[in-house]
């Protein structure tokens, strides 16, 4: 998401399951740390430099509908939680309570999950996914596929997987899209050549351009007002499944679109919020956002949630209809999050994995498949 030597670099945002901003900056100092080039994951803060990261310890985290996956340290891939669209690389099969090795994966840079599907970027450019959908940019509808390199994908640098669809970035910011509808590519409408951020989610996709300004598209909700919203000097966009929120470089937050959850940070309502609302809360370093949720990393690298929490997928302690934007108690000294349907995973600077929410496909990783309110620790 910044221009090196003329070239534009562009980072491409998970939705379901967050997303990953520019460059990271230290959520305590504020300064940027030496790292190689921001890559879309699960969180709002990319991935940890390979080599910084314990070969057992993981570097970058994701959450998919109902599974979660990190990338480890020594460049593999470990899933957990839903595999019965073969989600977690194995050809389908009962659900995984603890995280299990991806088979015939490794030299993997980056990991992106979405509804019944995963996919991971090699270090040569190429990629690989797995599970049940259109996954493999040919049109072909493929059912518990273990991982299958991508056809026409090579020099990728970032991508994003969501719902249905998965989203490349190669070459001078080229944006490939495939998985919808068979040939259903390239879905960047007009903004392609300016686009300095992209967050796809299942039905809408937002780009931040160069300029800093926000254009979004998709199905007819996100045709009409809700696609060039009143915002300026952004720095970081994400979105969710119906709404989507902005950090600006002033620090504010604002979010637009569906509100019944009280995703937008205010009391829900059933409004269609065209009009950007601000978020009531402070000293943000990063956004994700979720189904019907959304966090803010603190500069304090404390947590803050917001939205849907009938699944404790708040980490709050606690069931709810919804909550206004409130600090988890549970997190601390986080570096990335990642936020699905029912259930988030942070991942601290340490290098530790916490999850909390819903947990019925024992997506949190703990050995269970009991629901958590407060985030705790996976099972490695």
């Amino acid at each position: 998401m910044r221009r090196l030597a003329g070239a534009l670099v562009v980072t491409i945002l998970v939705a379901c399951g967050g997303a990953a901003p520019p460059p990271a900056k230290d959520a305590s100092s504020g300064s940027s740390p030496a790292q190689a080039p921001a890559a879309a994951s699960g969180g709002p803060v990319a991935k940890e430099p390979q080599g910084t990261v314990a070969a057992d310890k993981p570097q970058q985290i994701e959450c998919g509908d109902f599974h979660t996956c990190a990338l480890m340290g020594d460049g593999t891939v470990r899933c957990w939680g839903r595999d019965k669209g073969g989600q977690l690389g194995d050809g389908g099969g009962a659900d995984r309570v603890k995280p299990g090795a991806v088979a015939g994966i490794a030299g993997v840079t980056q990991i992106g999950l979405a509804g019944q599907h995963s996919c991971a970027l090699l270090a040569d450019g190429t990629m690989r996914c797995w599970g049940t959908g259109r996954l493999t940019n040919d049109g072909k509808e493929l059912t518990a596929a273990r991982p299958t390199q991508v056809a026409g994908v090579a020099g990728a640098s970032s991508f994003n997987a969501s719902g249905l669809m998965t989203c490349a970035v190669s070459g001078a910011g080229k944006v490939t899209c495939w998985g919808l509808a068979p040939g259903a590519k390239g879905l960047v409408p007009g903004v392609a050549g300016d686009v300095a951020e992209l967050a796809v989610a299942s039905a809408h996709a937002c780009a931040r351009l160069n300029d800093g300004t926000v254009r979004c598209w998709g199905d007819a909700e996100w045709s009409g007002p809700l696609a060039r919203p009143d915002v300026k000097d952004v720095e970081q966009i994400v979105t969710g499944d119906a709404f989507a929120c902005a950090l600006t470089k002033a620090g504010k937050v604002l979010c637009w679109g569906r509100n019944d959850a009280g995703q937008l940070g205010t009391a829900p309502d059933y409004d269609a919020h065209a009009r950007p609302v601000e978020v009531k809360v402070s000293n943000v370093a990063r956004l994700s956002a979720g189904e019907a949720l959304a966090c803010a990393i603190g500069k304090d690298a404390g947590v803050t949630c917001w939205g849907s929490n009938h699944e404790g997928e708040l980490g709050l302690g606690k069931q709810s209809a919804s909550e206004p934007p409130t600090r988890v108690s549970g997190l601390s000294d986080v570096s990335e999050l990642c936020i699905a349907s029912v259930h988030g995973c942070a991942r601290t600077r340490a290098s530790e994995m916490l999850c909390w929410g819903g947990n019925g496909s024992g997506q949190l990783g703990d050995g269970t498949k009991e629901r958590r309110l407060s985030p705790v620790r996976v099972a490695w």
